[in-house]
Protein backbone atom coordinates (compact mmCIF):
# COMPACT_ATOMS: atom_id res chain seq x y z
CA UNK A 1 0.00 0.00 0.00
CA UNK A 2 1.45 3.32 -1.02
CA UNK A 3 1.46 6.46 1.06
CA UNK A 4 -1.16 8.14 -1.22
CA UNK A 5 -3.50 5.16 -0.66
CA UNK A 6 -3.17 5.55 3.10
CA UNK A 7 -3.60 9.32 2.80
CA UNK A 8 -6.82 8.71 0.88
CA UNK A 9 -8.10 6.32 3.53
CA UNK A 10 -7.19 8.81 6.26
CA UNK A 11 -8.98 11.62 4.42
CA UNK A 12 -12.07 9.47 4.07
CA UNK A 13 -12.08 8.76 7.79
CA UNK A 14 -11.72 12.43 8.69
CA UNK A 15 -14.26 13.62 6.12
CA UNK A 16 -17.18 11.52 7.26
CA UNK A 17 -17.01 10.81 10.95
CA UNK A 18 -20.76 10.07 10.83
CA UNK A 19 -20.16 6.76 9.08
CA UNK A 20 -17.05 5.86 11.01
CA UNK A 21 -17.84 2.13 11.23
CA UNK A 22 -17.91 1.74 7.45
CA UNK A 23 -14.76 3.76 6.99
CA UNK A 24 -12.84 1.85 9.67
CA UNK A 25 -13.96 -1.31 7.90
CA UNK A 26 -12.60 0.01 4.59
CA UNK A 27 -9.30 1.00 6.23
CA UNK A 28 -9.03 -2.44 7.84
CA UNK A 29 -9.60 -4.16 4.49
CA UNK A 30 -6.95 -2.03 2.76
CA UNK A 31 -4.39 -2.57 5.51
CA UNK A 32 -5.09 -6.32 5.63
CA UNK A 33 -4.44 -6.68 1.92
CA UNK A 34 -1.37 -4.41 1.92
CA UNK A 35 0.30 -5.61 5.14
CA UNK A 36 -1.08 -9.09 5.88
CA UNK A 37 1.72 -10.10 8.26
CA UNK A 38 1.51 -6.91 10.32
CA UNK A 39 -2.24 -6.35 10.58
CA UNK A 40 -4.76 -8.25 12.70
CA UNK A 41 -8.46 -7.47 12.40
CA UNK A 42 -11.26 -8.86 14.57
CA UNK A 43 -14.78 -8.54 13.20
CA UNK A 44 -18.17 -9.34 14.69
CA UNK A 45 -21.46 -10.08 12.97
CA UNK A 46 -24.27 -7.58 13.28
CA UNK A 47 -27.87 -7.95 12.32
CA UNK A 48 -30.00 -11.04 12.36
CA UNK A 49 -29.19 -14.72 12.31
CA UNK A 50 -28.62 -14.86 8.55
CA UNK A 51 -26.91 -11.51 8.23
CA UNK A 52 -23.49 -11.50 6.62
CA UNK A 53 -22.77 -7.92 7.69
CA UNK A 54 -19.82 -7.42 10.04
CA UNK A 55 -18.15 -4.51 11.77
CA UNK A 56 -14.56 -4.10 12.86
CA UNK A 57 -14.26 -4.82 16.55
CA UNK A 58 -10.51 -4.16 16.64
CA UNK A 59 -7.69 -3.39 14.25
CA UNK A 60 -4.06 -3.85 15.28
CA UNK A 61 -0.95 -2.93 13.29
CA UNK A 62 2.50 -4.00 14.49
CA UNK A 63 5.17 -1.66 13.14
CA UNK A 64 8.50 -2.34 14.79
CA UNK A 65 8.46 -1.36 18.45
CA UNK A 66 5.04 0.30 18.14
CA UNK A 67 1.61 -1.25 17.91
CA UNK A 68 -1.28 0.89 16.70
CA UNK A 69 -4.78 -0.22 17.56
CA UNK A 70 -8.37 0.87 17.00
CA UNK A 71 -10.92 -0.68 19.35
CA UNK A 72 -14.71 -0.40 19.11
CA UNK A 73 -15.70 1.05 22.50
CA UNK A 74 -19.13 2.12 23.81
CA UNK A 75 -18.53 5.81 23.03
CA UNK A 76 -17.08 5.14 19.57
CA UNK A 77 -13.75 3.94 18.32
CA UNK A 78 -10.76 4.33 20.63
CA UNK A 79 -7.34 4.85 19.02
CA UNK A 80 -4.35 3.52 20.95
CA UNK A 81 -0.59 3.49 20.52
CA UNK A 82 1.45 0.88 22.38
CA UNK A 83 5.21 0.94 22.97
CA UNK A 84 6.16 -2.75 22.72
CA UNK A 85 9.36 -4.54 23.63
CA UNK A 86 9.64 -8.29 22.98
CA UNK A 87 5.88 -8.59 22.73
CA UNK A 88 5.19 -6.82 26.03
CA UNK A 89 3.39 -3.47 26.11
CA UNK A 90 5.40 -1.04 28.21
CA UNK A 91 3.27 2.04 27.59
CA UNK A 92 -0.19 2.61 26.15
CA UNK A 93 -1.51 5.99 25.09
CA UNK A 94 -4.88 7.00 23.73
CA UNK A 95 -4.80 9.31 20.71
CA UNK A 96 -7.21 11.33 18.64
CA UNK A 97 -8.15 9.69 15.35
CA UNK A 98 -6.33 12.26 13.21
CA UNK A 99 -3.10 11.97 15.20
CA UNK A 100 -3.32 8.17 15.14
CA UNK A 101 -3.78 8.15 11.37
CA UNK A 102 -0.84 10.52 10.80
CA UNK A 103 1.44 8.29 12.89
CA UNK A 104 0.32 5.09 11.14
CA UNK A 105 0.81 6.67 7.71
CA UNK A 106 4.26 7.93 8.71
CA UNK A 107 5.30 4.57 10.16
CA UNK A 108 4.10 2.62 7.10
CA UNK A 109 5.85 5.07 4.76
CA UNK A 110 9.07 4.78 6.77
CA UNK A 111 8.82 0.99 6.71
CA UNK A 112 8.34 1.01 2.92
CA UNK A 113 11.32 3.34 2.54
CA UNK A 114 13.52 1.08 4.69
CA UNK A 115 12.40 -2.00 2.76
CA UNK A 116 13.28 -0.33 -0.55
CA UNK A 117 16.70 0.64 0.83
CA UNK A 118 17.34 -2.91 2.11
CA UNK A 119 16.32 -4.35 -1.26
CA UNK A 120 18.70 -2.04 -3.12
CA UNK A 121 21.59 -2.91 -0.77
CA UNK A 122 20.97 -6.63 -1.32
CA UNK A 123 20.82 -6.14 -5.09
CA UNK A 124 24.16 -4.32 -4.87
CA UNK A 125 25.71 -7.28 -3.06
CA UNK A 126 24.44 -9.78 -5.61
CA UNK A 127 25.77 -7.88 -8.64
Amino acid sequence: MSEPDLDLAAAELRADAGDLRALVGALAARLESALPRMVAVKRRKIGGFRSKETVVESLSIDLGDMRYEIVDAPGGYQCLRHAVVRGITLRREQQALGEWLREVIGAVAKLAELSEHDRSVLEGLVR
